[in-house]
């Protein structure tokens, strides 16, 4: 039963090929259209065979460093390479920061933009979402710094995208290493099906030789987001807080603080000096020498100051040449 209809196609075709010897075109044609669409198949099929070969797992890419959605603050650290990776869900980025630290790994800040990032993705691999919890940041921690002794900060912290939170160590040698979290999500109850939606998270891992724990703190000050979603509806920052009431109001002054004015610039109330005392020195009266009476001289004084003048007879014996006045070379002078 399985090989009938291959004994068919074999004497259909050896038809086909008697009747082109033999010039009948019309039975060849008819045989023609049995045979092009088992061919067709066939070429298909192996069309459709998977290849051999090297596959890339996920689709992450290199871009520069003008494309990545956040920046470490001026002046460092400063931007090795951008690795980004997209999602049906989300956009991923890894900015690889400068290291120069004993201690193993690469600092890096990550940033995921999750939201509605477009339909053309559907049917590709979406990224998991998970909210900041202990559990899942004790496990990034062990991740990003293997092996260092973290210590969770248990102040409370808030910089311009809100609160977040740290853990600080020392590495390997005399390295100190932070590793920063912070979600930026609008609050709950401005949150809804149509607006106020997205969310952002952020991650620092930064290690570095002889840094004070202030110092790698400030780049969870100073950091930039520089990327967003235009989809209606997608903001994760929140209604803007309302402006203060006062504002532009007469009779509300509103004075900088010390710390707001430029070094050098802070008015300063003059200290009192406290009164000097003046010693006056009592000089013996010589030949060819006038005194003359100090009028600035305290009358609690013992008697007036001196001052020396020179008279006609000291005069005459100082001469003082002129520019034009120069010595030629035998000694002799022109004036």
């Amino acid at each position: 039963m399985i090989r009938l209809p291959l004994i068919r196609q074999n004497t259909l075709l050896g038809g086909f090929l008697s009747g082109l010897r033999n010039g009948r075109a019309f039975g060849g044609l008819c045989v023609l259209k049995t045979v092009l669409p088992i061919a067709l198949l066939s070429a298909l099929a192996a069309c459709g065979a998977p290849r051999d070969g090297i596959r890339l797992t996920e689709s992450a890419t290199t871009v520069p460093a003008e494309e990545a959605m956040a920046l470490p603050p001026p002046g460092g650290p400063a931007v090795v390479s951008v690795v980004s990776r997209k999602f049906t869900n989300a956009d991923q980025q890894d900015v690889l920061l400068f290291t120069s630290a004993a201690t193993p790994g690469q600092n890096f800040l990550r940033i995921k933009i999750f939201g509605p990032v477009g339909i053309e993705r559907d049917g590709g691999k979406s990224l998991g979402y998970a909210s900041v919890r202990e559990s899942v940041i004790a496990g990034e921690i062990r991740e990003a710094v293997p092996g260092v002794a973290m210590r969770r900060s248990g102040l409370f912290l808030q910089n311009d995208y809100g609160p977040f939170g740290y853990a600080f160590g020392h590495g390997r040698q005399n390295d100190s290493c932070l590793y920063a979290w912070q979600q930026i999500r609008s609050s709950e109850q401005d949150r809804s099906g149509f607006q106020n939606g997205g969310t952002i998270q952020v991650r620092l891992r930064l290690c570095e030789e002889g840094a004070s724990e202030e110092k790698l703190l400030s780049v969870m000050y100073g950091y930039t987001i520089r990327a967003g979603i235009s989809k209606p509806g997608w903001n994760p920052y929140g209604a803007p807080p309302p402006v203060d009431a006062g504002l532009g109001r007469t009779s509300n002054p509103i004075k900088p603080l010390s710390e707001d004015l430029q070094p050098g610039r802070t008015v300063r109330t003059a200290r009192p000096v406290a009164a000097q005392t003046v010693t006056v020195r009592e000089v013996p009266v010589e030949k060819n020498v006038q005194v003359v009476p100090n009028p600035d001289i305290s009358r609690n004084s013992k008697g007036p100051e001196t001052i020396p003048l020179p008279v006609a007879a000291d005069t005459s014996t100082v001469v003082v040449p002129s520019p034009a006045c120069v010595a030629n070379l035998d000694g002799t002078s022109p004036c």
